[in-house]
């Protein structure tokens, strides 16, 4: 027979693991030999949050209330259960998304010449000043986070959010949005490194940058993470929609390999609210053209879906391929900032991505600088994907999309809409 501080023990301990659990990536969660399990509650009313996680003695863990979504620890068992409460939309296990990138180590420094960045930045220095090259509009990161002290990228991180966990975190410690893993940090330095002399260049050096953290120090995410990520930037630090701090571009190094109702509808409702949303095909490529495996978000037809190339114009075979590619940018041994005030040269479609990501900037800058209204996502999209270069295949691939990005050609051409 337990004894009463026994039983006391026991509870605290069983206690303590309920909390433990709810804390876990996802990953973690997601064995078979688990019972608990993180999900996705899509509602139509709130209040039915609240009576499902009452029902079962537990407490929503966050509320994505732009796109009606709330994450909750259930039992397994318990999911088809709470599908039949009257007000829910959907039940889903809370997906996980990663960094798409591979390590390497040439110093080389090709990637903003073979997209033409330092032709735009050679004709509109002269025209409009160098403060044109990405000054008034902001790019979101979402990624491990940002090394915010590196020298190339001083000044450059004004706001930051974290969303990894149960608690967020919005302001401006950008400690807070610290990068531990390094990714972040390469991601930002692609677009917005400092032209100074050393280091690397960002392809679009002036613009500003939100840190928003949707992946943990290893360099995962949940779903719900990444989507609360998403809502948290397009309003920036005023929390609105619609107002000057809004990010005007996501952009999403990362990918999962299943769809996910909670990530779709944040891609949906940010690109309905103006954002430009760029995101990494994947690295798992196949070389079949009757096969899909392009990566989530990637694959929605809201977002910029970009495949990696090499510097010989080459389709790096890990690169996925599928009918949603829509551009390629360089992504093999691309050379940029990283943690701890260094640097790294790093492959994968992570890296291409934050070229088409600055190129997005430099367009919406240089129509500001010009006093013309910003382009819509969907005009963004048309004037990126109809100035590409072909590289693969003649005309739309699966692997390359419609083909290179050119920064040079798609400036000219948002500049004549």
């Amino acid at each position: 027979m337990m004894t009463g501080a026994s039983m006391k023990a026991s509870a605290a301990l069983i206690l303590a693991f309920l909390v433990l659990i709810a804390l876990v990536p996802i990953h973690s969660l997601a064995s078979p030999a688990e019972d608990l399990v993180r999900v996705v509650v899509g509602y139509i009313n709130e209040d039915v949050v609240e009576g499902i996680a009452k029902s079962y003695g537990t407490r929503p863990l966050k509320n994505i209330q732009e796109i009606k979504a709330a994450v909750i620890v259930l039992p397994r068992q318990a999911i088809k259960g709470v599908l039949r409460y009257a007000g829910v939309r959907y039940v889903e296990e809370d997906g996980v998304a990663e960094v798409l990138e591979f390590g390497s180590s040439p110093d080389v420094k090709w990637n903003t010449v073979m997209i033409n960045a330092t032709l735009v930045w050679d004709e509109f220095y002269e025209l409009m000043g160098w403060s044109s090259l990405g000054y008034g509009v902001t790019v979101a990161i979402l990624d491990t986070g940002i090394y915010y002290r590196h020298p190339d990228l001083k000044g450059r991180v004004s706001w930051c959010a974290n969303t990894v966990g149960t608690k967020t975190y919005m302001g401006n410690d950008l400690s807070k949005c610290a990068d531990k893993n390094g990714h972040g940090t390469h991601v930002a330095g692609i677009v917005a490194a400092q032209v100074n002399g050393f280091g690397s260049a960002g392809v679009s050096p002036n613009v500003t940058l939100y840190a928003v953290k949707v992946l943990n120090d290893a360099g995962y995410g949940t779903y719900s993470d990444i989507a609360e990520g998403i809502t948290l930037a397009v309003k920036g630090p005023d929390g609105l929609v619609g107002t000057a701090d809004d990010a005007r571009v996501l952009s999403m190094s990362l990918g999962g390999s299943t769809d996910s109702q909670v990530l779709r509808d944040a891609a949906k409702w940010a690109y309905d609210m103006g954002s430009t949303l760029v995101a990494a095909a994947g690295n798992s490529g196949d070389g079949n053209p009757s096969t899909d495996n392009v990566a989530y978000p990637a694959r929605y037809e809201w977002v910029i879906a970009v495949a990696a190339v090499d510097q010989h114009y080459g389709i790096p075979s890990w690169s996925s391929d599928g009918p949603e590619v829509d551009v390629a940018a360089p992504g093999v041994n691309v050379y940029s900032t990283y943690k701890n005030n260094k640097y790294a040269t790093l492959s994968g479609t992570s890296m291409a991505t934050p070229h088409v990501s600055a190129v997005v900037a430099l367009i919406q800058a240089l129509r500001l600088a010009n006093n013309e209204r910003l382009l819509t996502p969907k005009e963004i999209y048309d004037v990126i994907t109809t100035t590409a270069k072909d590289i693969g295949p003649s005309g739309l691939d699966v692997y390359s999309g419609y083909g290179l990005i050119d920064a040079y050609a798609a400036v000219q051409g948002a500049l004549a809409s």
